[in-house]
C-alpha cells in the first residue's frame, strides 16, 4: 500500500510550501519591479518578464493541485481541473524554454551583431515574438487536455491521466515534447551563447593588459583629460562599462538557463521513459522518487528571482527600492 500520507506529508509539506512562496512572491516582485520602472523595460527584460509570468502560473495553477494529488494519491478536483493543470503546467514549460531560447538570440544579435540588430531589436518586436510564443504553446499543448480524463484505481481512488487512442500516439507525441521543449532548445542555447562567450572573449583579448600602476595612470590621466574635455578616454571608459553590463547579463541569462535545464530535464526524462518501460520507473524510483523529481521541476518556479537578486545589480536596487529599503538606508547614513 505504500506509506500513508502524513508519512509523506511531512517531508513534502514543508519543501512544496517553501518552493510555492518563494516561487509566487518572488515572480510578483519581479513582475512589480518591472512593470513600475519604465527605466527597466528593455527588450531583454521583457522576456524576463514574461519568464516570470510563466512561473508565477506554474506556481499558481499547477503546485498545490499537483501536491494534494500526492498527499491523498487521489484526485480530488473534477473533470475540468483535470484537464486545465497538465495543460497549463506543459504550456507554462513550453512558454519558459522558448522565452530563453529568444533570450539568447537577442543576445546573441545584440552582442555579436550590434549594427544588424538595431533594426528589429524593439519592444514591439519583443512583444510580438511573446504573443508567439504563448500562441504557439497552447497549440501543441492542445492535445493534453484533450485526451486527458478521470480514470479510476483501487479503493475507490482516482488519478488524472491522458488516454490516447493508441500507446504509438503518446510515444510519438511525447519525443515530439522532447525534442521541442528540451533538445532543440538546448542546442539553440549552446550554440547562442558558445558565439557570444567567444565574441566577447575576442573584445577582452584586445584590450591591453591592466596593472595597478597602469589604473593609477589611467586615473590620473582621466583626471586631467576630464579637464580638457578628450573625447577618447571617454569612449573607452563608455567601452569598457559596456562590455562589463554585458558580461553580467550573460552571466545571469547562463545561471537561468542552466537552472532551468537540471530542474525539468529528470521529470521529463523519467516521463518519456516510463512509457517504454514503466516498470522499471515505478518499482526502482517509487512513489516517492516521482514526487521529488516533480519538486525538482517546481524549483524552476522560485529559482529565477534569487538568480535575479544575486547577479543583477539592477534588479537588487529596484528590489529594495520597491520596499522602501533604500530611502530607510539615506537617511541612517
Amino acid at each position: 500500500m505504500g506509506e500513508p500520507w502524513w508519512e509523506v506529508g511531512k517531508v513534502l509539506i514543508p519543501l512544496y510550501s517553501v518552493i510555492f512562496l518563494l516561487g509566487v512572491v518572488g515572480n510578483c516582485l519581479v513582475i512589480l519591479v518591472l512593470l513600475r520602472n519604465r527605466g527597466m523595460r528593455t527588450v531583454t527584460n521583457v522576456f524576463l518578464l514574461n519568464l516570470a509570468v510563466s512561473d508565477l502560473m506554474l506556481g499558481v495553477l499547477c503546485m498545490p493541485f499537483t501536491f494534494v494529488g500526492f498527499i491523498l494519491r487521489d484526485f480530488v478536483f473534477g473533470h475540468v481541473m483535470c484537464r486545465l493543470i497538465p495543460f497549463m503546467q506543459a504550456s507554462s514549460v513550453a512558454v519558459s524554454g522558448w522565452t530563453l531560447v529568444c533570450l539568447s538570440v537577442e543576445r546573441y544579435y545584440a552582442i555579436c551583431h550590434p549594427l544588424r540588430s538595431r533594426a528589429w531589436q524593439t519592444l514591439d518586436h519583443a512583444y510580438r515574438l511573446i504573443a508567439a510564443i504563448w500562441f504557439g504553446s497552447f497549440l501543441v499543448m492542445s492535445p493534453i487536455p484533450a485526451f486527458s480524463e478521470i480514470i479510476p484505481i483501487n479503493n475507490g481512488h482516482k488519478k488524472c491521466r491522458e488516454r490516447w487512442p493508441t500507446l504509438d500516439y503518446e510515444k510519438g507525441y511525447t519525443i515530439l515534447l522532447d525534442m521541442l521543449l528540451l533538445v532543440v532548445p538546448l542546442l539553440v542555447l549552446v550554440t547562442t551563447y558558445s558565439m557570444v562567450a567567444r565574441t566577447l572573449w575576442r573584445v577582452i583579448k584586445k584590450q591591453p593588459p591592466q596593472n595597478n600602476d597602469n589604473t593609477e595612470q589611467k586615473k590620473i590621466s582621466w583626471h586631467h583629460s576630464s579637464r580638457r574635455g578628450s573625447p577618447n578616454l571617454l569612449r573607452r571608459s563608455n567601452t569598457e562599462k559596456a562590455l562589463k553590463k554585458k558580461k553580467r547579463v550573460v552571466k545571469m541569462l547562463f545561471a537561468v538557463v542552466l537552472e532551468f535545464f537540471i530542474c525539468w530535464t529528470p521529470l521529463y526524462s523519467i516521463n518519456t521513459i516510463a512509457l517504454f518501460a514503466p516498470a522499471a520507473v515505478y518499482e526502482r524510483l517509487g512513489y516517492k522518487g516521482i514526487s521529488f523529481l516533480h519538486l525538482l521541476a517546481y524549483c524552476s518556479s522560485c529559482c529565477n528571482p534569487i538568480t535575479y537578486c544575486f547577479m543583477n545589480s539592477s534588479f537588487r536596487k529596484a528590489f529594495l527600492k520597491l520596499f522602501g529599503c533604500l530611502r530607510e538606508e539615506k537617511m541612517n547614513s
